[in-house]
C-alpha cells in the first residue's frame, strides 16, 4: 500500500465512522508519518477495534469529545524525520496524555 493509499483511506474513515475507527485511522497514520524515523507502532488491531467498539456504550459525551481532541492531535502530528525520533515519540505521547489520560472514564477504555 502506498502512503497516498493510505492517507487517502485514513481521510475516509476519519470523516466518517465511529469514534473508535476514527482513532484507529489516526493511530495508522499516525504509524506511517512515525516511520521514516523508526518511531514505535501503535496500529490497532482488530480485536482492539471491536473492544472499543463493544465499550462505546459505556462513553459519556465527554468520553467521546475526548477522543475527537485525541484523533485530532494524532493527526495534526507532522512526518517524522531523521534524528527526530525521540522528540516525535514526545509529542505523540502528549496527545494521549493530554486528550485522554484521568479525563475517559474507565468503563468507556475497559480492556484497550
Amino acid at each position: 500500500m502506498t502512503l497516498r493509499t493510505t492517507v487517502l483511506s485514513t481521510l475516509v474513515l476519519v470523516s466518517c465512522g465511529t469514534p473508535c475507527t476514527r482513532i484507529a485511522a489516526a493511530e495508522a497514520a499516525g504509524d506511517q508519518k512515525g516511520a521514516a524515523c523508526n518511531a514505535s507502532r501503535n496500529a490497532w488491531s482488530d480485536s482492539k477495534l471491536q473492544t472499543c467498539e463493544r465499550n462505546q456504550p459505556d462513553c459519556t459525551e465527554n468520553d467521546l469529545k475526548q477522543f475527537d481532541l485525541y484523533t485530532k492531535c494524532m493527526e495534526a502530528l507532522p512526518t517524522c524525520a531523521e534524528g527526530q525520533r525521540s522528540s516525535w515519540e514526545l509529542s505523540r505521547a502528549a496527545c494521549g496524555l493530554e486528550n485522554l489520560a484521568f479525563k475517559v472514564n474507565l468503563k468507556c477504555v475497559r480492556d484497550l
